[in-house]
């Protein structure tokens, strides 16, 4: 059983309607900035890792920041996050990253099927994210953003910050999912 404190997965978006964009018997490239405790991460192991070549990184500096505005909740997210991994399913397909997603993305080279950003909620990190990771993305590939309707962390918006990259590459990209979380496919 995985442990947590927070039961947010449980109930999002993407653990719902995922299975309708990704085949679990193709081999997939996935990329997950933001783990928190893990329980994204180990969903995306146990359903979408399954042939041999199937690979998980996942970027998360477990940082304890006292700005933070999930500040009450990172007590202990780091030994929570590597005890669900260590009983994934597929947990030797899962690199861990423990860095800033800035720092993961100056060395990275590889093009990925499935982005999913749920790091820092700073718009201009959330900006970076999405641009570095639209970049990495391979054509069709999927690019999964949550808190789309999170609201403000500063001095914009979330969703105002991704509408911007929305608009900007809206000739690249064709919107899949629009809710609380927002999805893309790239054209």
């Amino acid at each position: 059983m995985y442990r947590s404190s927070q039961n947010w997965f449980e109930f999002s978006e993407i653990k719902r309607a995922l299975p309708r964009y990704l085949d679990s018997e193709q081999e997939l490239c996935m990329l997950e900035i933001g783990t928190f405790e893990g329980l994204s991460t180990t969903f995306i192991g146990d359903n979408f890792l399954n042939q041999p070549n199937s690979s998980l990184d996942a970027v998360d500096p477990f940082l304890y920041i006292d700005d933070n505005d999930h500040k009450q909740y990172l007590k202990d997210v780091e030994n929570k996050f590597n005890y669900n991994i260590s009983i994934s399913k597929n947990k030797d397909k899962i690199s861990v990253h423990k860095m800033t997603s800035d720092e993961f993305f100056k060395t990275c080279n590889k093009k990925y099927d499935f982005i999913y950003i749920d790091g820092c909620h700073l718009c201009d990190f959330i900006q970076r994210d999405m641009e570095n990771s639209f970049e990495r993305l391979k054509e069709n590939g999927i690019m999964w953003m949550d808190d789309y309707l999170g609201g403000a962390v500063g001095d914009d918006s979330i969703k105002d910050t991704m509408d911007k990259f929305l608009e900007s590459n809206k000739i690249k990209l064709t919107i899949i999912h629009n809710g609380y979380q927002l999805a893309i496919k790239k054209d």
